[in-house]
């Protein structure tokens, strides 16, 4: 395979920097620092680190050198394009749960790329599998001290995980932990649940592995498996139910209770779901240790009551006339969010709160996340009530931007729902809305 060019491309230059003092821009690309070229984002950093810094640089056709003389540490006002400046490696594995095997075509190009890049792990807490570190790697992570990283072990009955994620390389994850930790690298490690394999005594089993390496293993997150209508019938599997629910709750109390009696966290963090497929109340705040894994779904429902019951915005007691406002989210936590809802008196004003149905991806995923603009267009022209205005969740649009998973955009969804629609990610935005609708 030809080695692709690197290109470490400047995104932003601060005004009044050291770097805009150097003449430096937006697009300039850095060839090298002190005289060594840079793979990523923590080579940079490193190099930058110096208190003399020569940094070539490529503008065009043009190369120029510029010198900086400053203190350690200190931070000459640059930020680049992407974090690595090669390629992000790309997921060699082929698990039985993989969601993004089970996606179809057209859907946002980023939702197709399988990260299993340990610099991106290290630099924005994306999950790694460890099967395409090499020695080189190892060695690396162990000399800078790239610490926490995120791992998905899903298993440490090596058998079993060679056999959940059809790759030869994922067999040793045991040992691969041990040296990391024996290394002073910290790990947050992740478990998606499937039932049938790594459920039960193997779920206990994994547990007892991961407590036993000790206090660099920073958390364990589990994720019930998600599974599409895109599945292939030859690889079906079931899903999380109420009594497997229970069960992995059952299973994951000891380890939080000895952790947390002995000071530490709670070790295990379970997704919301499966307290709310157990019929079980979500733990209480403390539970959460700082909610360090709610990206993964873990704690949400919890911290966005937290925020909503924080809300220190100005309350309304009435609206000059009567407005009906419609607020979709997914069918996981609609109970939940109703609950809150309910909370709001306002006079004049009326919120329903109306779960959708997930026909795109199938109606066995439920998370608010997932539900694209083809879906809620569909749940809006089937309602027997008019609204005046929509609110959807935020967390189905491409985070910073204005996209749904389905390459929709927000202001062609707006147009074809025909009333004002706002956007809410988090409980104070709900809260502001609801109690200052288009103000």
């Amino acid at each position: 395979m030809e080695k692709q060019e690197t290109k470490a491309v400047i995104a932003n230059v601060e005004a009044g920097s050291r770097a805009e003092k150097q003449g430096l821009r937006a697009g300039d690309t850095i060839v090298s620092v002190n005289g060594q070229k840079v793979g990523d984002l923590i080579d940079l950093n490193f190099a930058l680190a110096d208190e003399e810094v020569r940094l070539v640089v490529r503008d065009g056709d043009s190369f120029r050198e510029c010198y900086f003389q400053k203190r350690f540490g200190e931070d000459i006002g640059i930020t680049m394009e992407s974090a690595v400046f090669d390629h992000i490696r790309q997921c060699r594995n082929n698990c039985i749960f993989c969601f993004i095997a089970q996606m179809p075509q057209g859907m946002r190009a980023s939702l197709y790329v399988k990260d299993d890049d340990y610099r991106m792990s290290f630099l924005t807490g994306s999950f790694i599998t460890l099967s395409n570190l090499s020695e080189a790697d190892v060695r690396r992570i162990t000399q800078y001290h790239l610490s926490p990283l995120h791992v998905s072990v899903h298993t440490t009955n090596g058998v079993l995980r060679k056999r959940m994620m059809r790759q030869e390389r994922t067999e040793n994850i045991l040992d691969q932990l041990r040296r990391l930790t024996d290394n002073d690298i910290s790990l947050y490690c992740q478990i998606v649940l499937v039932p049938g394999y790594n459920d039960g005594d193997e779920f206990t089993r994994t547990l007892e592995d991961l407590y036993a390496l000790g206090p660099n293993i920073l958390g364990v997150a589990v994720v019930p498996l998600g599974t599409t209508k895109f599945r292939p019938a030859r690889d079906e599997l079931q899903p999380v139910t109420k009594e497997i629910a229970a069960d992995i709750i059952r299973r994951a109390r000891p380890f939080i209770k000895e952790n947390r009696e002995k000071g530490g966290g709670s070790f295990v963090y379970l997704a919301d779901e499966f307290y709310l497929k157990a019929e079980e109340a979500v733990p209480p705040d403390e539970y959460y240790d700082g909610y360090e894994q709610i990206e993964d779904g873990i704690g949400m429902l919890r911290y966005f009551e937290r925020q909503w019951h924080d809300w220190g915005g100005k309350v309304r007691t009435a609206y000059e006339k009567p407005l009906r406002l419609a607020l979709f989210t997914g069918t996981l936590a609609a109970d939940f969010l109703r609950g809150l809802v309910d909370e709001v008196r306002v006079e004049n004003l009326e919120v329903d709160v109306i779960p959708v149905e997930n026909r795109y991806f199938g109606t066995q995923i439920n998370v608010a996340g997932l539900l694209t603009a083809g879906d809620m267009v569909a749940a809006w022209q089937a309602l027997p009530e008019k609204y005046d205005g929509l609110i959807i969740p935020g967390t189905a649009l491409r985070k910073g931007e204005e996209l749904f998973l389905d390459d929709v955009t927000l202001r062609a969804f707006t147009e074809k729902i025909g009333v004002p629609v706002a956007v809410s990610e988090f409980a104070p935005q709900l809260k502001e809305l609801l109690y200052h609708w288009k103000e």
